[in-house]
This record gives structure tokens, sequence and C-alpha cells, in this order.
């Protein structure tokens, strides 16, 4: 059976939470910093913080408050994208209203079938139909994440130096859709 794509403006159903939960603790320590060192979803200093602790509790509370698109292979989430629907995108040009993406995690078992690829194609339906751009970030050596932001044609619009400490820059990529 192939994998199922599903969105959710809010996600309450208890199964699928916890399947999300199982991958934000399973995949917590591939992202820098760990998740379970973040206070939230979308927090701007990503260099200081909490220390790491054993479970990325607060930040699953933040991140049940948002929208998800869900991978599943039969009743088993294998992956997720959450994203704020109308976040505020703040710079030295302005303001800009975007859907923001603030969280992918696919299971090592499905990564190379594409799933993250057709997580962003899914989106682009939803932000078409808002007619706002889709904005994520991520670090500058996450090459696997990078490469699959370019092959959809995302660009690069911002790189905070250091931004997750020494020689690891925060990086921003906007698609206007």
């Amino acid at each position: 059976m192939p994998i199922q794509y599903r969105r959710y403006e809010t996600l309450m159903d208890a199964t699928l939470l916890e399947g999300v939960w199982h991958l934000l603790c399973r995949y917590d320590s591939e992202f820098i910093p760990p998740l379970s060192a973040r206070e939230h979803t979308y927090q701007s200093d990503l260099t200081a913080g909490s220390a790491a602790t054993q479970e990325p509790k607060r930040y699953f509370e933040k991140l049940k408050e948002q929208s998800f698109l869900l991978a599943q292979d039969q009743d088993q989430v294998v992956g997720f994208m959450s994203f704020r629907p109308q976040y505020v995108y703040e710079d030295s040009n302005g303001q800009l209203e975007t859907i923001y993406v603030t969280t992918v995690i696919v299971d090592r078992a499905f990564r190379g079938q594409g799933i993250t690829t057709h997580l962003y194609k899914e989106l682009e339906v939803i932000a078409k139909a808002r007619n706002l751009p889709i904005m994520t970030r991520t670090w500058s050596t996450n090459d696997g994440h990078i490469r699959v932001l370019h092959r959809i044609g995302m660009q690069e619009v911002q790189r905070i130096k250091d931004g997750r400490g020494p020689g690891l820059d925060t990086v921003y990529f906007r698609k206007d859709i």
C-alpha cells in the first residue's frame, strides 16, 4: 500500500499524536540544537538555551498548536511536517506573512522515497490557496534537507553566521507561490 498523505489544521487524534511524539523522541538528537533543548518551535536564539532534557516535551506542547501534514504507512505515522499557517517573518526589509515550516521528520526506514518532497508539494497547494510564500529554516550542515529545498525551488533569503554555534549557520529559505 502506498504512503498516504493527510492534512490537519489541528491534530487531535491521540494515536496520530503518539506517532508524532515517537518520531520527535527518536530523532531529537538529529536536530541542532536537539528539540529537547528548545523552548518552542520558532525560537530565534538557537545557540544557547536550556540544556537538553531526555524528551522534547516543551517542543511537543508548542508543536501541537500548529497545523500538520502527515505521511502514513497504513496506521503508522512515518513522517510529518508541522507548520504555522500565518507566521510573520521579520527582516531588515520589513514584515512578510508566510506559511512557516517548523519541523520535518521522516522515519529513517522511509527516507529516500521522496516523502519530504511530497510534504512540501502538499504544502504548496495550501500556500497557493492562501496566496502566501513558504518559509523554513535549517542549519548549514543539514545537507539532505537543503538538497530538497533547492530541488523544490526554495531560495536562501537569510543566513545567520554561527547562528547555532561556531561554524553552524542558521539558514532561512523562502519560496514565493
